[in-house]
This record gives C-alpha cells, structure tokens and sequence, in this order.
C-alpha cells in the first residue's frame, strides 16, 4: 500500500525568494461548475462510509436498498465490498445508483432498475443483476479515473479540470447527468468539497510537458525513463547533472485552474525500485538530493530545493502562491542539480495545487 503522507521533515526545502501575494477580492457566486464536480480525494476515500455507516444510510432513505439482499449478501455489503476493491468512496456509489435508477428513494422498483443499478453494461448479460451491475460500475469508475488524458478530453463542451471530473464524464457524457450527480451529492453530504468550493487541482507524470517529449522506444535517445512507481502507478526519471551548462531535460506541470487565487503547492515524490536505464553505465542509484523546482506565478519566479532521496511516496509542500486561472502557471524542475553528474536520479511524478482562498 502506498504511504499517503505530507512529508516535511524528511524533506530538506530551501527557501530561495518568496514575494507575500496581494490577493484579489471577488467572491464565487455559481455553486455549480460543470468542469468540478467533485475531489479526487472525495473519489478515492474509501474510508468515507463504514460498511455500518452504508447500512445506516440506507436505513434512513426510503428506497428498497435498505432491505434488499442478493444470494445472502445485503446492498449494503456489495457497495461496501466493491468499494473497498476498487478503491472508491462508497459514497460515490450510492449518488450513481440514485442518479441512473433512483433506487434510494424508490421503495418498489422494477426489476430492470434493480438489474441495471448503475446503468453499467446495459443489456450485457455480464453486467445484469444488481451485485454484477454494481461491480461494472465501480470499474469503468475506477478505470475512467486511471486512464490518462486529463485537460485534453473535452466532453459535452466541458474539459474536466480533475480526474474524479473527468472519471464521471466518461461514465455520463452529458452536462445534464452530471449536474444530476452533482445535486443529489450535494443533497445528501452537504459538508462535501462538490458544494461550490475550487477543487484540487493535479497534474500527473502522464500529462506533464517534458523536454525532449518522450517518443518511445529508445528511451534514452530522450533522456527519459519510465517507472511504475508513484502515486498513479507511473512516474519518470532522468539522471541529474552538476551545471546548467550540462542540462538537457526539464519538466513543466501546468495545471488549468478553474479560478484565480491562492493556492497551496505540493509536489508528489515516488518510491522508486531499481531503473532501467539502456543508454550504458550510469553511477546513479538514490534520487537528487537537490531537487530544484521552479513555480512561476502572478508575482514572479520562487524557488526551492528537495532533498528527495529519504522521500518514498510522499507530498512534500512548496508553499503558497497566488495564480490566474487558466493555464499560464506552472511549475518547473530540470536535471541541474549541482551533484556530480550521472549519480543520482531526478524523479518526477505528480503535483496538485489547493485552494485556499480569492
């Protein structure tokens, strides 16, 4: 299991140049943003609903499903189960099967709605019945929030700004489906991040802008090489070298903020196992103990150096800096790292940007 820790003292962070950014004071007035509907933490926290807690729930609605048992197995303990299995918030679950079927409200539905409960798969035999079409519906969930393409789908004229966004889009391709999601989330967990508050934002290592782009097969005719470690399963590495002069490889995350303001900086760090590297010899066995990030924003240029080598699988913090919406910011990491060159890695992997405030 990954170790989902914001690490700070293991991180050695250099603090080079840091301007206090003015903030703006306009205030959000739409709650409901088709581009966000809700976090990709809220998407992944499957310790949101106990298999009690679901139960509960159920308990308090007037639909079938508090009753309603499959071959010895309640419908409490099938979300719960394919929750824990795919790794989502049951919560999410529960919205989808009111959102396609209304089975949370609907005391005496038809066998269909019940067969379909989350409009997974319609028609498959695979996928019919109400613990096959529930599993069918965690996956493509699942899968839709793995698969790669994140700030370059657009979908019903909307462009998801997360993965969790972009993971419901895929399963609803409408903005009216996923306003419905939207409200009856919103309804039901009224304290959820989906309320109207600015998501948090990620860039994953699979949607970075690399320089050289990374084109296949050989990799080191790029300077890149591709692990699956890190938070998504997936990260990149090149090896480091000691000057500017010597620098061939940067990266750039840049992420499409849905609003202006202030917003929190965190930079993924992955365990690593041993790289490939088949471009000859290479020194290089722990990552940089100099990581040198770059975060271009409204009031200028700020640095930072990591120590990433005691770091495995953790968010380290870069601070807080105001950004306009949209995609003009970013931030940067190169292979300069002043450390004899070819003897450490640079890792790169995910960053998410948290809003704080206008």
């Amino acid at each position: 299991m990954r170790r989902w820790l914001i690490v700070a003292t293991c991180a050695v962070l250099t603090f080079l140049n840091f301007q206090s950014p003015i903030l703006s004071s306009h205030a959000l007035v739409e709650p409901f943003d088709p581009s966000f509907l809700i976090t990709d933490e809220e998407f992944n926290d499957v310790g949101a609903m106990s298999c009690e807690q679901i139960q509960a729930f159920l308990n308090e609605r007037r639909g079938v499903l508090k009753s309603y048992v499959v071959e010895g197995r309640s419908a409490a303990q099938i979300v719960c189960e394919n929750a824990m299995r795919f790794g989502l918030n049951p919560r999410l679950l529960l919205v989808m099967m009111q959102k396609e079927m209304g089975l949370l409200t609907d005391p005496a539905p038809t066998e269909g709605a019940l067969n379909w409960a989350m409009g997974c798969g319609p028609g498959w035999s695979s996928t019919r019945g109400f613990a096959n079409n529930v599993e069918c519906g965690a996956r493509t969930l699942r899968r839709n929030f793995d698969r790669p393409g994140l700030g370059q789908e657009t979908i019903d004229g909307v462009t998801p700004v997360n993965r969790a966004t972009l993971s419901l889009y895929r399963y609803t391709r409408h903005v009216s489906g996923n306003q419905d999601f939207w409200k009856i989330w919103t309804n039901y967990f009224p304290q959820s991040a989906a309320s109207g508050l600015p998501p948090e934002i990620y860039v994953d290592s699979r949607s970075v802008e690399l320089s050289p782009p990374l084109k296949g097969e050989p990799a080191c005719r790029y300077g890149w090489t591709v692990g699956n470690k890190g938070r998504g399963g997936h990260h990149l590495a090149t090896p480091n070298v000691a000057t500017a002069g010597e620098s061939t490889n940067k990266v750039i995350w840049r992420p499409n903020l849905p609003y202006e303001g202030a917003y929190r900086v965190f930079v993924f760090i992955p365990d690593r196992a041993a790289l490939p590297w088949p471009c000859g010899p290479i020194a290089a066995r722990l990552d940089t103990t100099n990581a040198r990030y770059t975060i271009k924003h409204r009031d200028g240029l700020t640095a930072y150096a990591i120590n990433q080598a005691p770091i495995h699988d953790g968010w380290v913090e870069l601070g807080s800096y105001y950004f306009a919406a949209g995609s003009e910011h970013y931030v940067m990491l190169d292979d300069v790292t002043g450390e004899p060159s070819g003897t450490r890695w640079v890792s790169v992997d995910d960053v998410k940007f948290v809003w704080l405030h206008p």
